[in-house]
């Protein structure tokens, strides 16, 4: 496992990637308005201490992931948790 020993670097050049002037975000951005929003509150979460877990599938399908604010077995103890509440919704049929 990978885990990068700069965290505040990979955050920053996240973020520079994904700032770009509001006119290109429109136009360059996969993301729905809403998301973006989304987006950006998990990242000034990040960024206010809270632990976090953030994977991305790149177009090669090898998975990037980074862990903020946690050690690995939070990081994995969070992954679990994220299985288990989206497997009690698919089983409510919320999604």
């Amino acid at each position: 496992m990978e885990v990068p020993g700069d965290i505040d670097a990979v955050l920053k050049r996240l973020l520079k990637n994904a700032r770009p002037a509001a006119k290109s975000r429109a136009e360059g951005s996969a993301l729905a308005p809403e998301d973006d929003a989304y987006l950006e509150s998990l990242v000034s979460a990040v960024r206010s201490g809270r632990r976090a877990v953030l994977i991305v599938e790149d177009v090669d399908e090898r998975l990037r992931y980074m862990f903020s604010n946690a050690l690995p077995a939070e990081a994995v103890a969070m992954l679990g948790k994220v299985t288990e509440a989206t497997g009690r919704r698919i089983a409510e049929s919320d999604i």
